[in-house]
């Protein structure tokens, strides 16, 4: 049953008669039990709703519009391709805790503000949170799980705090971070996603530190010249580790890579620094491909001028704020460095035994295939410098989240 405070209801019924047009709440209002809203709800500037424990929300239509401020716990919001919640500009007066948001197209859209979204499970919807304009909001603990697209979209130079979450078998993305720079993301954990995390495009900088990424198809993808600084995580039997594709010059380092996939992939003019991990999998280390300084002289101004008129993240409009010169590589000498990594056991005796010079079996590179050919044109492939390389591993003793 619906139960409005004895004023909220009054407003409700004289300014909606009919209620498939929907509600508009501007005084504080409490539901509990069963309640069915016949349209959209907005719950204007200045008011409270509160959802409390138990209840449950069935949306048949529309969604839930807050202007003003939402505490819920212990709440389930269902229905059927309904829209969702948005939370436009909510202060941390905002909290939602141990709610459940299951079937809508996107679970909570978050615009601005600093609402508090603590151990939520967004399950089954299309996609489970979206968090936008310079919002800062604090997502901790939560679940996100079989959501149809992608767990978490964070985009438009959001700036939340991402900690403690799990990310679990959702459509394409675990999480995606366009365009922004969280103030943290560390102790989340990916587990049998497509892709665990994308990070993309010019100016998504974040530091991604202590995560645990396993069992994915690709455990981090980061693309078209994001720079975040990949820190202290764990990537374990993933079908990939890690992917650095045109020109993403991401820092690695302090991470442990086990598994029998690749664990760090580069391509197209990516010239990370790799150093302080330990490559504890029997899999391949390090693989280049189309991976030159060549190509990136000769033909990356022109394939990047192609690529701006591409569409962006999920289809979005074009965009062109990043110039060649921001994304142009410097210091090209055609190798990728990736000294002072420890290689595992089998990989240090094999390093003994050839030296710095030769061609360890679990990188490729230059060494084992040349050139590549591109646009009917054959380029050198990059070279991969390895020495010195440590000893002992690095990351004993670490402590990682939990799976």
């Amino acid at each position: 049953m619906k139960t409005f405070a004895p004023l909220a209801l009054l407003v409700a019924l004289l300014l909606f008669p009919n209620p498939g047009r929907g509600e508009s709440l501007s005084s504080d209002t409490v539901w509990e039990g069963k309640v069915t809203p016949a349209g959209s709800v907005r719950v204007e500037s200045g008011a409270t709703l509160t959802v409390r424990a138990g209840a449950v929300v069935t949306f048949a239509a529309g969604g839930l519009e807050v202007a003003g401020r939402l505490v819920a716990e212990k709440a389930l919001f269902t229905g059927k391709d309904w829209q969702g919640i948005v939370l436009k500009g909510c202060d941390e007066g905002t909290l939602l805790r141990e709610v459940r948001i299951e079937g809508a197209r996107t679970g909570i859209l978050v615009t601005g503000g600093a609402p508090r979204l603590l151990g939520l499970t967004l399950a089954g919807n299309g996609t489970g949170m979206e968090l936008r304009q310079k919002t800062a909001a604090e997502v901790a603990d939560s679940l996100f799980s079989r959501n149809g697209r992608v767990g978490l979209f964070v985009k438009d130079d959001a700036l939340p705090r991402i900690d403690g979450n799990r990310f679990e078998h959702n459509g394409k993305f675990g999480a995606y971070i366009h365009r922004s720079t969280p103030a943290s993301f560390r102790g989340n954990r990916f587990r049998g996603n497509p892709t665990g995390l994308a990070v993309s495009n010019f100016g998504s900088d974040p530091r991604i530190e202590g995560n645990l990424f396993e069992e994915n198809e690709l455990g981090i993808l980061v693309d078209r010249a994001a720079r975040p600084v990949i820190s202290g995580n764990r990537l374990e039997g993933n079908g990939t580790g890690l992917r650095l594709y045109r020109r993403s010059d991401a820092q690695v380092e302090g991470n442990r890579f086990g598994g029998t996939g690749v664990a760090v992939s580069v391509a197209y003019s990516s010239y990370p620094r790799i150093a302080g991990n330990d490559f504890a999998g029997p899999g391949q280390a390090l693989f280049l491909e189309f991976q030159s300084a060549r190509w990136e002289a000769d033909r990356g101004a022109a394939a990047r001028e192609e690529e701006v008129a591409a569409r962006g993240a999920f289809g979005g409009a074009p965009r062109t704020q990043v110039t060649e010169e921001e994304r142009r590589a410097s210091g090209l000498d055609g190798t990728v460095d990736a000294r002072g990594n420890w290689w595992g056991e089998a990989g240090t005796a094999e390093l003994r035994r050839i030296g710095p010079r030769g061609n360890p079996s679990f990188i490729h590179d230059g060494r084992d295939a040349p050139t590549f050919t591109e646009g009917g044109k054959s380029y050198p492939l990059d070279t991969v410098r390895f020495a010195p390389w440590r000893e002992t591993p690095l990351t004993v003793g670490k402590a990682w989240p939990a799976p």
